[in-house]
């Protein structure tokens, strides 16, 4: 079953719309709706990407975990969102083929996001320092990182198509974990909820369709 993109979107949309209006019982209604309606849509063929699909609901347990405001529970959040990546990893990985993998060089695959990686650390480190959050968000920022190395090391095991959408939501998301880590930890702005869940959304939308398209 093809996930709806205009029905996604608009969930999408509403849900920044609450969070800027601070209607937060539409965040609590709306969130949830970004993953379980791909969830649903995928419901049928979940067997074809089981990995992806259990990945999907700790993605969602994420969402749930962060978007409480009663108690900080950033950091079980974050860990909900690892144990995500390590099935999107599992997921990716069992794409591979004996032919693809041999067409691809993996530390030039690794090296660029090895880099912003690390540069990223460097420079959330001053800010981490002697918090309760450094280890966690190392360890975050090595799976996060890796989901994109496995992510690129589809490119000679898939189509075309189904590789370039896929390696484009895992920068997406990225993106969207790295917009979140500056708003809390380095410098708080305005538009972060809209960057921060238009990237994570997409990023999301594009991965599952990736790994089910055919062509």
């Amino acid at each position: 079953m093809k996930p709806n993109l205009l029905l996604f979107s608009i969930v999408t949309l509403a849900e920044i719309v609450c969070s800027y209006l601070g209607v937060w019982q539409g965040v609590y209604f709306f969130k949830p709706l970004i993953m379980l309606s791909l969830l649903y849509w995928t419901r049928h063929i979940r067997h074809q990407h089981l990995w992806l699909w259990v990945g999907m609901w700790f993605a969602l347990g994420g969402d749930v975990l962060l978007m409480i405001r009663e108690r900080d529970l950033f950091v079980v959040g974050l860990g909900s969102f690892l144990v995500m990546q390590l099935c999107y990893i599992v997921a990716f990985a069992k794409t591979f083929t004996a032919a693809g993998k041999a067409q691809v060089t993996t530390w030039r695959v690794a090296l660029p996001f090895a880099a912003y990686g690390l540069s990223f650390l460097a420079v959330l480190y001053p800010a981490l320092v002697g918090t309760p959050f450094l280890i966690p968000v190392i360890a975050y920022s090595v799976c996060l990182c890796s989901m994109g190395v496995f992510a690129a090391l589809r490119r000679h095991s898939v189509t075309d198509s189904s590789y370039g959408w896929v390696l484009v939501g895992a920068i997406l998301f990225i993106l969207s974990d790295s917009c979140i880590a500056f708003n809390k930890f380095l410098q708080p702005f305005e538009a972060s909820t809209l960057v921060v869940m238009s990237t994570y959304a997409a990023a999301q939308w594009l991965i599952v369709w990736g790994m089910y398209r055919k062509n």
